[in-house]
């Protein structure tokens, strides 16, 4: 029974976007510590190139691909992030083939700092240039420059940490701790505001900043911000906390815990997602690791269609049944060969619905013209009603209807993992004799 709770929690956190919030649903997961955990720290996690994922454990840096059942079972020493001094988290810009991590700087204090890939290697590191913050107290006589400015030396700037970059790579979210804060370490942002000049810092949210410590930030998809923190109110030590919004908001809202599935007394933070998958992981100091700090991994461990749980009111879940399965290839209407598996899932969980009527909505990428894009989505939604016909399913109950690129799940996507999550096909209830 502990092990299907999990699974039903799980949704708040793994779950960055609304794809990967419906692809885990068709599967149990708890988290464990990972076997590749040693005696010695694992370093936080971050997401990089390829859909890897890298860690540090002393000064190696490790990189890995979830397997099918969301675990680790294989790291690789990933040679060129090392040498570069990164402390904490980092964050990979894809887009623009840039690396932000932080360091100790001149100060002594640790600084953010910027790499570009160049001749396969991160080269021409710098230092952030971030308005109001410089390496050195500044003495403006008879100036009003001199007013509200942000020194790193004198002021109140304490280091800055653990980043982690917006979609579009223009805002860079971290934790640091100044005067202009709640105290202790908070969540900020910069903007970029030219090729090298970042804003002056802003405070995230100041509803989720406290006298406490924030720290660790994960930005998914602009509307879901994960942190940890050891505010009270909370399970004890570090835990870890999400706030959401729309796109069309400016503030973030609450922040909410996670539950005791995730949090504990110890010190539980730094969340990080595998790219499509659905895979998620955090790092802990529970008593029931390797030893320090541990890597625990969600771990698939089956489909459970009866569990009588109610999801939680946070998610925003449409009422009733609804899924997301399906990933297509760039042009296929047939099913990818590893999401077969999923069909009797379905089968399964659509027989707790005798009577009713269920729509298949096939939809597209946007890399089409429209007209092409609605034909793709119609026999996309065919295709996999006619598979749930010979399983059985009364065709009067199967209404195929075809999308387009009109609902995409990542409207601006960029990278092959974001285009996928868009290439699907969604089967919900339309009508229910039951009700």
């Amino acid at each position: 029974m502990k092990k299907i709770l999990i699974s039903t929690l799980l949704m708040v956190f793994v779950l960055g976007s609304y794809a990967v919030e419906k692809r885990l649903m068709g599967g149990i997961s708890y988290f464990e510590s990972s076997d590749i955990n040693t005696s010695a720290k694992e370093l936080p996690i971050s997401p990089y190139k390829n859909g890897t994922l890298v860690f540090f454990r002393n000064d190696t840096a490790y990189s890995f691909v979830p397997n099918q059942n969301y675990m680790i079972d294989k790291i690789t020493p990933c040679k060129e992030l090392m040498n570069l001094g990164i402390e904490g988290t980092f964050a990979y810009d894809a887009h623009h083939n840039k690396l932000y991590f932080s360091k100790p700087g001149e100060t002594g204090k640790n600084d953010l700092f910027v790499a570009s890939w160049e001749n396969d290697k991160w080269t021409n590191v710098e230092m952030l240039q971030i308005q109001g913050v410089m390496k050195q107290p500044l003495s403006y006589k008879n100036s009003s420059l001199a007013v509200a400015r942000w020194v790193q030396v004198g002021r109140g700037a304490s280091g800055f940490y653990n980043p982690s970059l917006s979609q579009d790579g223009k805002r860079l979210y971290f934790s640091g701790e100044f005067k202009a804060g709640k105290g202790g370490r908070d969540i900020w942002y910069v903007d970029q505001v030219s090729d090298k000049v970042w804003s002056r810092p802003t405070l995230v949210s100041e509803s989720n900043a406290t006298t406490s410590d924030e720290d660790y930030p994960l930005v998914v998809g602009d509307t879901l911000l994960y942190f940890a923190s050891n505010r009270e109110g909370g399970y004890g030590g570090l835990d870890i906390y999400y706030a959401k919004k729309t796109k069309k908001a400016t503030e973030w809202g609450p922040a909410i815990p996670l539950s005791e599935v995730v949090n504990s007394s110890a010190d539980d933070y730094n969340v990080a997602f595998g790219s499509d998958d659905g895979s998620a992981f955090f790092l802990s100091n529970r008593e029931d690791g390797h030893g320090s700090d541990d890597i625990y991994s969600s771990v698939l461990i089956g489909f459970a269609p009866d569990m009588d749980l109610e999801p939680l009111a946070t998610l925003d879940e449409p009422k009733g049944f609804h899924w997301v399965l399906f990933f297509f290839d760039l042009d296929k209407y047939d099913m990818k060969p590893e999401y077969e598996a999923q069909l009797d899932e379905l089968l399964s969980a659509m027989a707790e619905y005798p009577g009713a009527k269920f729509e298949i909505s096939g939809h597209t990428d946007s890399r089409a013209d429209d007209d092409y894009n609605l034909r793709l989505s119609e026999k996309r939604a065919k295709y996999v009603r006619d598979l749930l016909i010979k399983r059985g399913v009364d065709a009067s109950t199967l209404i195929p209807v075809g999308k387009g690129e009109t609902e995409l799940i990542v409207k601006d996507a960029q990278t092959e993992p974001e285009h996928e999550q868009n290439r699907r096909v969604e089967v919900k209830i339309i009508e229910d004799d039951n009700e």
